[in-house]
């Protein structure tokens, strides 16, 4: 059992525990004798045997964390620019679109970065919980992450006309998929219809099996690297669509 995430693993173990007594009870009948209980299985969990609920949500939470607030932080830099209209001095200059909006970004990379160093020494110090996986990985995991993460709040920035609207938006779109759609609650592989397709395209899905594989599950770069690849896709895809959807709003 995978008891990474205790609330899920002790699904799985009822599952299968019942599946098991049903098919014992079915030999038994068409045997046309009693079962005789001959021996007793003991689940063992693959990861996370203390089953703790703290190994799962400490390593979780910053996935949540580090999309809202570096999102906000980028769209309502750039909001009231556009709102009180300043944005458009930057068309009589020779930067470009592209360059304007990397330049307003990087800062909020680093601030996010600095929180995901701090957040992750408080899931080892205060938590408790050891980082028992390859921490190479998940620290260019983690870079990727708020890449995206402040690329989603140019794009949101770039599509509001106020820094309140950019403000609610952001929070409100970032968070509600996060818990919703990217494995906190239940396993990707296993929504549905929209759901899924919410899921797969979202970058926290991918962040959090990555923080809490490298955490929990003790995962290396093999395991991890599929989860980097598709982290590394979502920055400059989101870049890039602010960068055209900020043309598109301004002319």
């Amino acid at each position: 059992m995978d008891g990474a995430i205790p609330f899920k693993g002790k699904t799985v173990e009822g599952y299968v525990a019942g599946l098991h007594r049903t098919f014992q009870d079915v030999l038994a009948r068409e045997a046309g004798a009693r079962q005789a209980e001959i021996a007793r299985i003991e689940p063992r969990f693959r990861y996370n045997q203390s089953f703790e609920s703290i190994a799962a949500m400490a390593p979780a939470m910053p996935a949540i964390l580090l999309i809202m607030l570096p999102a906000v932080l980028t769209a309502v830099s750039v909001a009231p620019e556009r709102e009180l209209g300043s944005v458009i001095n930057f068309y009589v200059t020779p930067t470009t679109r592209l360059e304007f909006l990397i330049g307003k970004q990087l800062p909020y990379i680093g601030i996010a970065y600095a929180n995901f160093l701090l957040l992750a020494g408080m899931t080892i110090v205060v938590f408790g919980v050891p980082l028992k996986g390859n921490s190479l990985p998940l620290a260019i995991g983690a870079l990727l992450y708020v890449w995206a993460t402040t690329s989603y709040g140019l794009l949101i920035a770039t599509m509001t006309s106020s820094q309140v609207a950019a403000t609610f938006a952001t929070a409100i779109a970032s968070v509600v998929p996060t818990i919703q759609f990217s494995g906190l609650l239940q396993p990707v592989s296993t929504l549905e219809g929209g759901a899924q397709t919410i899921g797969s395209l979202w970058p926290s899905s991918y962040f959090l099996h990555l923080n809490v594989g490298a955490f929990t599950k003790g995962l290396g770069w093999e395991a991890l690297a599929p989860d980097l690849l598709a982290l590394a896709c979502f920055g400059p895809v989101l870049t890039a669509i602010a960068a055209l959807s900020l043309r598109a709003q301004e002319r």
